[in-house]
């Protein structure tokens, strides 16, 4: 029974895993639908308030340019009209850039009044009249008032569309205005758009910026902290916020500046989507007055789509939903397919695994074996029979020496001239064999010996390496006519004998090539090193590494040297010597 529901809950887990996938999938993309229209939202908001930010810069710059022309103030009564008018034109330059127009007014009681009119009459050159704008849009006198404030000069002529004396009092807005700075002496905006006759149009607004004697230079005709007028200019927010978007992408269309009349204290910032594009409203406070900036900006200025999001979202869970029902019916004999796989997989596998082992194991158990046995023959060829011809070189040595006594002694007998020349003549003939029997034996004895090196190259009579090398380098100089010469061998007792052998028949490999195929005159053998590692170099002047290889063919030679170089886990190259010849380089791994 237990069994029975264990295969039934498997054979059920499918379509329990798809129902999973279908909620999870669902939950998954409403809450990524929702982060990410907050992400929307968030880089919409960071975008506006960047615009915003660079709006209020712009402000305060237009602000902080005007405040710094009311030193001229000051400097307009002491020079001339022609070298202020060029002073302002060489000197304010980046003034010019900002405000556009702009100009300067004096406050003025009626008595003063009085007196420049009637200079006026007598120079009308050099004076101006005090005017305001008729009922007919005409320019007549100024009416009576306790104080004017006409414009007394322009950065260029008719810049502000208005003709100098202009009185600014004679505007209901100005004059408020100026009571306020009056009170504040802080920088104000007439909150009433430029009346039709400038040119600046009806979203322009005229900004005063106070003049106190205390702040540019004292004069004994007012009071100190008086106003006594104000730099005057022109603000086109259009201007502004194109200036705004210019250093964005975002469209100038798409940007307004809207001056609150009156303020709006519960005005505060809002963002919402509105017919795919994004709507920012913010109260920002500047040039004594509260602006509302709005900024549209298109729903794809944030780069993401979380609508789109949903419905990948939503496809995506469709179809991981069918596939998983899809798949429902193969996954029990998917699953048998695999099991049984994997099993034979990890019985082959152990199976390899331990071949492997005993192939390694056997391999090293035959390589020693084979070793022993080299050495055991060596030992027999050296000890044995070795010895048992050098006992007949010295025999044969002592039977010489014996016929050259006889014929010593025979030869200084007198009277026998026939015997002794017949038995002379015997015994040359027995000495000529006792010395071909001696040459015969010291060759043999000498193949012996070179052939009991060959099978125990380094462990003959306990010898070093070093005098392994020195041996070798004597046997290659007899045997091939060059001059082979161990240039350096350092102390290398600590090496093991399996990589002194290895390294011996290397070196004897390489010289054998160079003298056999590369017909080198001259070969050195070096073996360097110490405790941080070592180095076998056999370098020869022969035909080089090219003619070598075309000579003793690519393989054999070179293949068994590289191989034993792997076997004690060394470095084998082959390279060409300096100037000509062949260099061959074992190097250890350390």
């Amino acid at each position: 029974m237990k069994s029975d529901s264990t295969r039934s809950l498997r054979g059920r887990w499918p379509l329990i895993l798809a129902g999973l996938t279908a909620v999870a999938g669902l939950c998954l993309s409403v809450y990524l639908r929702s982060r990410i229209a907050q992400t929307e939202a968030t880089t919409a908001r960071l975008t506006a308030e960047t615009l915003r930010l660079n709006t209020e810069q712009e402000l305060n710059l237009f602000v902080e340019v005007l405040e710094s022309v009311r030193a001229l103030h000051a400097l307009s009564a002491a020079v001339n009209q022609a070298a202020m008018d060029e002073f302002i034109e060489k000197g304010l330059v980046h003034q010019h850039a900002v405000l556009g127009a702009f100009g300067l007014t004096q406050r003025i009681s009626p008595w003063l009044r009085a007196v420049l009119e009637e200079q006026t009459k007598a120079n009308p050159e050099t004076g101006y009249r005090f005017l305001q704008q008729g009922p007919d849009g005409t320019w007549v006198p100024s009416e009576p008032r306790n104080a004017y404030y006409p414009l007394t000069w322009q950065n260029r002529k008719d810049a502000l569309n208005i003709p100098i004396g202009f009185d600014f009092s004679s505007l209901s807005e100005a004059r408020r205005t100026i009571k306020r700075i009056e009170q504040t002496r802080r920088t104000a905006l007439v909150p009433s758009p430029i009346p039709d006759f400038s040119a600046s149009g009806a979203n322009s607004y005229w900004v005063f910026a106070p003049v106190v004697p205390g702040r540019v230079e004292a004069n004994p005709m007012y009071m100190p902290d008086t106003v006594i007028g104000f730099a005057v200019a022109v603000l086109h927010p259009e201007t502004i916020l194109k200036r705004v978007a210019a250093r964005s992408s975002v469209s100038p269309s798409g940007l307004r500046l809207n001056l609150m009349v009156p303020p709006d204290p519960k005005a505060k910032e809002t963002i919402q989507l509105v017919n795919g594009a994004w709507l920012y409203r913010y109260p920002l406070e500047a040039i004594d007055a509260q602006w509302i900036f709005e900024c549209s900006l298109p729903g794809t200025v944030t780069g993401h789509r979380s609508a789109a999001a949903l419905a990948a979202g939503l496809l995506i869970t469709a179809l991981m939903t069918s596939q998983l029902l899809f798949l429902s019916g193969r996954t029990r004999k998917i699953e048998a397919k695999v099991l049984a796989r994997t099993e034979d997989l990890r019985i082959a596998n152990a199976r390899l695994e331990k071949s492997f082992h005993e192939r390694a194991h056997l391999e090293e158990e035959m390589n020693e074996l084979a070793a022993r046995e080299r050495r055991r023959m060596g030992r027999d060829l050296h000890d044995s029979l070795g010895q048992k011809l050098t006992g007949a070189v010295f025999l044969s040595r002592s039977l010489l020496d014996y016929f050259s006594n006889r014929k010593d002694q025979e030869s200084g007998v007198r009277g026998l001239e026939s015997e002794i020349s017949n038995r002379q003549s015997a015994i040359e003939n027995q000495e000529v064999h006792a010395r071909t029997l001696n040459e015969t034996l010291k060759s043999a004895v000498s193949q012996v010996r070179n052939m009991a090196r060959g099978l125990a190259p380094v462990t003959l009579n306990d010898e070093s390496l070093c005098e392994a090398l020195e041996q070798l380098a004597e046997e290659m100089t007899g045997m091939y006519g060059v001059s082979c010469e161990v240039a350096e061998c350092d102390d290398l007792s600590a090496l093991g004998q399996k990589t002194k052998e290895q390294l011996y028949l290397i070196a004897r490999e390489a010289v054998n090539n160079a003298a056999r195929h590369a017909q080198a005159g001259r070969v050195t053998v070096r073996l360097t090193g110490g405790e941080a590692g070592w180095k076998l170099c056999v370098e020869d002047d022969g035909k080089g590494l090219s003619g070598t290889q075309q000579s003793a063919g690519e393989g054999m030679g070179i293949r068994i040297m590289r191989h034993r170089a792997g076997l004690i886990g060394a470095r084998f190259a082959m390279s060409p010597a300096s100037g000509r010849g062949t260099r061959v380089e074992v190097t250890s791994n350390a």
